[in-house]
């Protein structure tokens, strides 16, 4: 791994570390290093062993998001590759907080480089409209892309409008999405689902997707792909990673598809689930259930959690956990809209999975909790 590969992974490295890991956001910074070996066969190449070391950096704060990756893999007898990606997505609440409609406009871009003299690069601009609730949502969006590789002397363009759905509980994730990817007047329809499920110390997702190539595309007429990835997290901070599927083809950088087998070992300051934070709408609690005391969180893996909100001056009281799993507010709050946060096993602050965030006004964010009176028809 000399010449471009090295400087890549040491400025990812910097940049990774350099990030905070204590503050009090809605999704705390997750960092994540991998250390793996795959068994890769190429649609026009044969069977391959690769190493490989990747690097993640991703953070959520109330209104965007942003995550950089980047990894480097060796290839037996076939030299080494370097990628990396970066992308940043922002989110509009146009009717405000209390809606579901959200406007996401983001971008990305991503580059490879292999030992050989082969470069590609990708950009892409994404403008999406989200409607979204506490178990459910969906989009309608436009992508615009262009790619460009050393075998080519000018880049490619696509527009592809796409629309899609998730559904989720506590553990459990499904998404379904499809792409009507429009290349030089080419049409390329796919469709894509997803399952991801949580549980414990394991870690699965599921996926699987088709697509349809145009007669004269050179290309096959049908394509598709499945896969699956388990970790087994050991300990809080490593899990044992086994991903074993079939990707597809890259129409726009002209990458091949190909079948993989890989095991691998996945080390980061503190787990984070693979079930996203959504941004939901909020949560309307009923007096009822603020009065007996059956407003509850959920907190993976926590031994003790404790509240701070606006009803408690910003200090710190115990929650008790319920026969459900649930750390439960105490009975007795009153009808409003309060601002909070959790601090869990006396080490970080969060905001529990699927509560919507808003600033804190120091450049934070905090969790929203609306009680709902008697007589409000909320």
């Amino acid at each position: 791994m000399r010449s471009g590969a090295a400087p890549i992974l040491l400025l990812l490295a910097i940049g990774t570390a350099a990030l905070p890991s204590g503050v009090a956001w809605g999704q705390s910074p997750r960092l994540e290093m991998g250390l793996g070996a795959s068994r890769i066969e190429y649609d026009t190449l044969a069977a391959l062993n690769a190493p490989s070391l990747t690097l993640l950096t991703e953070f959520q704060r109330p209104s965007w998001f942003g995550r950089v990756t980047g990894g480097v893999t060796a290839f037996e007898g076939a030299g080494w590759s370097a990628e990396g990606r970066a992308a940043l997505a922002g989110w509009l609440s146009p009717l405000g907080v209390a809606s579901a409609l959200r406007v996401e406009m983001g971008g990305s871009a991503a580059g490879s480089r292999h030992s050989r003299g082969f470069d590609s690069s990708l950009g892409q601009l994404d403008g999406r409209v989200h409607l979204v609730g506490r178990r459910a949502g969906g989009w309608l969006g436009t992508s615009l892309a262009a790619a460009r590789n050393s075998f080519d002397s000018v880049s490619v363009g696509a527009v592809v409008p796409n629309v899609g759905a998730w559904v989720q509980n506590r553990s459990v994730r499904g998404m379904a999405s499809y792409l009507h990817t429009r290349v030089s007047g080419a049409v390329y329809p796919e469709a894509n689902v997803t399952v991801t499920i949580s549980r414990g110390p394991l870690d699965v997702t599921v996926y699987g997707g088709a697509r349809r190539w145009p007669a004269d595309a050179g290309g096959p007429r049908d394509e598709r792909w499945a896969g699956a990835t388990a970790a087994y997290w050991v300990t809080s901070k490593a899990a044992l990673i086994l991903s074993v599927g079939r990707y597809s083809s890259d129409v726009l950088q002209g990458f091949p598809g190909g079948r993989f087998a890989s095991v691998s070992v996945r080390f980061t300051p503190r787990r984070v689930r693979p079930i996203p934070i959504t941004a939901a709408a909020p949560i309307v609690y009923t007096i009822e259930e603020a009065r007996t005391g059956s407003i509850g969180f959920d907190v993976q893996g926590a031994s003790s959690v404790e509240i701070a909100g606006d009803w408690t001056g910003w200090q710190r009281t115990v929650l008790s956990r319920g026969e459900s799993g649930e750390w439960l507010l105490p009975s007795g709050l009153e009808p409003g809209a309060y601002r909070f946060n959790l601090w869990v096993d006396g080490e970080r602050w969060m905001v529990p999975e699927g509560v919507p965030t808003v600033d804190d006004g120091f450049g934070g964010a905090v969790g929203l909790l609306i009680v709902a009176g008697p007589h409000s028809g909320m």
